[in-house]
């Protein structure tokens, strides 16, 4: 299963995550912008870009995702690299950054390109040897569900909402993370729909849940009112999905209710 999209929702959001995987300090993300770009006309596309901001100085990171085994991995990202250099600023200093899953992922020949891979200008991680993220750098954390195989990823997505509720952080931050978790195991296990994954992971504030969030952001009536048959038949009292969905729990509770039959009548 690709994973591209996923890191780069990740960085997206938590764009200090990068740095901190790279060694670099996670202020320097305020320095940062983050982009997709692709060329259409050779349908070339990189996972991801961080830009600095005009007023800040230092290199563009471009970075790759890499979870399948392939022979090409370096001669591919130096083509893209030389790519947006040509319609960009070949001027512009640079810095790959390679993400693997494991170092049994990475192509088995590096010597073509041993002089950049010895250099400060290509980086490379395997998520299963980095060091275990502290118990409240839940950025990285998260980087690690990415990494485990299906079941430790959710046994330790289990053990991570507790702590996260019980830290100090900031509940946008805590909703954001929950939503995260929530999608990295939607892709660990992506036959389970996303009641399911809530229901495994405990997510008992309806407001942290992305099913929520998808629905609210819809701003329709039907929107709500589905999400809210939803909540109501995976456990949660009515009163609760009533706040917060906006819906009177009369309105709940005759949604539950089935359709009168309509009685024939006879000719």
């Amino acid at each position: 299963m690709k994973r591209d999209s996923l890191f780069f929702r990740l960085f997206k959001e938590l764009p200090d995550c990068f740095f901190e995987l790279i060694g670099r300090p996670a202020s320097d993300a305020l320095h940062y912008k983050l982009d997709a770009i692709e060329f259409k006309q050779t349908s070339v596309r990189l996972d991801g870009v961080f830009y600095p901001n005009e007023s800040a100085a230092g290199p563009v990171y471009v970075w790759e995702a890499q979870y399948y085994p392939s022979d090409t991995v370096y001669a591919n990202v130096m083509s893209k690299v030389g790519r947006f250099l040509e319609h960009g600023d070949p001027a512009q200093d640079w810095v790959a950054v390679i993400i693997y899953p494991s170092r049994s992922m990475e192509q088995k020949n590096l010597r073509p390109y041993r002089c950049l891979l010895e250099s400060d200008q290509v980086l490379r991680f395997y998520l299963d040897e980095l060091p275990p993220a502290p118990a409240d750098q839940f950025e990285m954390g998260v980087l690690e569900l990415i990494a485990a195989k299906p079941d430790i990823a959710l046994e330790k997505a289990q053990k991570m909402l507790p702590r996260l509720r019980a830290s100090k952080k900031p509940k946008q931050f805590q909703r954001a993370l929950v939503q995260l978790i929530e999608t990295v195991i939607v892709y660990q296990f992506p036959k389970w729909s996303r009641e399911e994954v809530e229901k495994m992971l405990q997510v008992s504030d309806v407001r942290q849940t992305r099913v929520f969030q998808e629905a609210r952001e819809e701003g329709r009536e039907e929107g709500r009112e589905e999400v809210a048959l939803r909540f109501v038949q995976a456990g949660h009292a009515i009163e609760e999905v009533a706040q917060v969905t906006g819906l009177s729990a009369a309105k709940i509770r005759k949604l539950l209710k089935p359709p009168a039959k309509t009685a024939k009548v006879k000719k």
